[in-house]
C-alpha cells in the first residue's frame, strides 16, 4: 500500500510512525463515538422525535454512515492512509481541504465539550453517594477540570497511552451495558413490540435519523492516525467500519431492551434516569450505579478520543505554517502533537466552563454544544461522499459503484441535514447552522489570507489521481 504524505505535512512530520497496532486504531475510532454513553442515552432521545421507529432509525443510519465509512476505505485504497483533510484537498483543492478540517476540528472540540458536561450529569449520583453535593458550580468544574487535566496528561504521554486508557475504558463501559442489558431482557423476556410500536412509519424513522446520526460521529477518527498507525492501508479501513458496526449493534441492543422493558416510548420519556430504572426493575438496584461510572469511562474516552484526532489536524496545519509554526513541532521526547493538544484542552474546559458560570446547566450544555459540533462531522463526511466518485474517475476506475455508494451517503446525510432545519427549531437552536456557517465563513477568509503564503505551497502537489500523494521538491 503506498503511503500518503499529507498536503498540509511535511514529509517527516515529527510524530512516532507507525507506533499504533491495528486494535490501538480501532480504538481510537471507538473512543471518539463513546458508543457505551450513546446506548445509554440514545433511544429516549432518538423517540422524540422518531416516535417508535427507534430501532429503524438506528439501523438505518447504521446504513448511511457505513456507506460514508465505504467511500473513507476507497480512498485509503487507492490514494494511501491520510486524513479526510487529506482527500477533500486531493479532490477539491487545498483551501476546501482546509476549510473542511476547520469544520471537523470544530466538531472534535465541541463533542469534547459536550462530554465534559455529561461527566457532571453522569458522575453527579456517584458523587452523591460519598456525600458530596452536586447541582452546583464549584463541584461542576471541578469534574471538568480534573477530566480535562487527566485527558491531557494521558494524550501528552503518547497516543499509545491514550488509546490504550480509551480502549480499556470504553470496553469496561460496554461490557457493564450489556451485562445490564441482558440482565433487563432475561427479566422481561423478549417480545417482537419494539419492532412494530405506534407511529412507526418511513417518515418517523427518516425524522428519528437526524437525532440517531448523532451517535455515531467520531467514527472517522481513526483516519487522523495515518502517519502513526501501523501497516495504516489495513487498519484503518478495518476500524473505520469496525466502529460502525460495534457502535449500531449496541444501539440496536439498547433500544430493543429499552423499549421492550417499558412497553414503548412513552414510558422511556417519561424516566429521567432510564437504565437506572430498568436495573432497579430487575432488582439489580446498584448496576445503574455501575452503570454511571461505565458511562463516565465512556465519557472520559471521549474526551481523549476526540482531542486526540482535532490535535493531529492542528498539527498538519501548523506544518503548513496555516497556523502558527509551533504547533506543526512534535513534543521532543513522547513524539506527539503536545501545543496543538494544550490549545485544545484549554478550549475544550473553558467552553462548558464559562456556560456553567453564566448559569446555563449541564443538560443544556450537552444539547447545545453538542448538536452544533455535529454540524462538522456531518460537513466533512458529505464532502467525502461527494468526492469519493469524483476520486474514482479521475484514477480511470470503474466508477460507478462510488457513485452509487457515494451518492446514496450523500443523500441521506442532505436528507438528515434538512430534517435537522426544517421545521424551523425554537431559539437558541435556530441560530446554530448560521453560527457554524460563520465558522466556516471565517476558515475561508483565513486561508485566502494565509494559505498562500505557507512555506509549502500546494500548487507543490503532483496530481497523479492514480497514485498516491506526495510533495514535489
Amino acid at each position: 500500500m503506498p503511503s500518503i504524505a499529507s498536503p498540509l505535512l511535511h514529509e517527516d512530520d515529527g510524530l512516532a510512525a507507525g507506533s499504533l497496532s491495528p486494535f490501538e486504531v480501532l480504538a481510537q475510532s471507538v473512543s471518539g463515538i463513546a458508543p457505551s454513553a450513546a446506548a445509554a442515552a440514545g433511544p429516549a432521545l432518538v423517540a422524540t422525535t422518531g416516535g417508535g421507529a427507534v430501532v429503524y432509525s438506528f439501523i438505518a443510519s447504521t446504513v448511511v454512515l457505513l456507506l460514508v465509512g465505504w467511500c473513507i476505505n476507497k480512498f485509503v485504497a487507492l490514494k494511501g492512509a491520510g486524513t479526510l483533510m487529506d482527500y477533500i484537498a486531493a479532490t477539491f483543492g487545498p483551501g476546501a481541504g482546509f476549510v473542511g478540517s476547520i469544520g471537523l476540528a470544530f466538531g472534535y472540540v465541541l463533542i469534547a465539550d459536550a462530554v465534559l458536561a455529561g461527566l457532571v450529569i453522569y458522575s453527579a449520583p456517584l458523587l452523591g453517594l460519598v456525600g458530596i453535593p452536586t447541582g452546583g458550580k464549584v463541584v461542576a468544574l471541578l469534574v471538568m477540570a480534573i477530566a480535562t487535566i487527566a485527558a491531557t496528561i494521558a494524550m501528552i504521554r503518547g497516543v499509545e497511552l491514550s488509546t490504550r486508557a480509551g480502549v480499556i475504558l470504553e470496553a469496561i463501559s460496554i461490557t457493564l451495558l450489556v451485562v445490564l442489558l441482558a440482565v433487563v431482557a432475561l427479566h422481561t423476556g423478549f417480545h417482537s413490540a419494539p419492532f412494530h410500536l405506534p407511529g412507526t412509519t418511513a417518515g418517523s424513522t427518516a425524522t428519528g435519523m437526524v437525532l440517531a446520526i448523532l451517535s455515531y460521529v467520531g467514527f472517522e477518527s481513526a483516519a487522523c492516525m495515518g502517519t502513526e498507525a501501523g501497516d495504516a492501508g489495513r487498519s484503518i479501513p478495518r476500524a473505520v467500519i469496525l466502529s460502525v458496526v460495534i457502535a449500531g449493534g449496541l444501539y440496536l441492543a439498547s433500544s430493543y431492551v429499552q423499549l421492550d422493558a417499558f412497553g414503548g416510548t412513552d414510558r422511556l420519556l417519561a424516566s429521567a434516569a432510564p437504565l437506572n430504572e430498568l436495573a432497579d426493575g430487575a432488582k439489580v438496584h446498584f448496576m445503574g450505579y455501575v452503570m454511571d461510572i461505565g458511562i463516565c469511562a465512556s465519557f472520559f474516552a471521549c474526551v481523549t478520543g476526540s482531542l486526540n484526532a482535532a490535535s493531529r489536524l492542528l498539527h498538519a496545519m501548523g506544518q503548513q505554517q496555516l497556523l502558527h509554526g509551533a504547533i506543526g513541532v512534535a513534543h521532543p521526547r513522547h513524539r506527539t502533537p503536545h501545543l496543538a493538544i494544550y490549545i485544545l484542552a484549554a478550549v475544550t474546559f473553558l467552553v462548558p466552563a464559562v456556560m456553567t458560570l453564566a448559569g446555563t446547566d449541564a443538560i443544556t450544555i450537552y444539547a447545545l454544544v453538542g448538536t452544533i459540533g455535529t454540524y462538522g462531522y456531518m460537513f466533512c463526511y458529505l464532502l467525502v461522499a461527494i468526492a469519493c466518485p469524483i476520486m474514482v474517475w479521475r484514477a480511470r476506475k470503474n466508477a460507478v459503484p462510488a457513485i452509487a455508494i457515494g451518492g446514496l451517503a450523500a443523500a441521506g446525510l442532505l436528507y438528515v441535514a434538512y430534517h435537522s432545519l426544517y421545521p424551523v427549531p425554537p431559539a437558541p437552536y435556530k441560530w446554530l447552522p448560521w453560527e457554524f456557517l460563520g465558522v466556516l465563513l471565517v476558515a475561508a477568509v483565513w486561508y485566502a489570507a494565509r494559505g498562500r503564503h505557507s512555506h509549502l505551497e500546494y500548487r507543490a502537489l503532483r496530481h497523479d489521481a492514480a497514485g498516491p500523494l506526495t510533495l514535489v521538491p
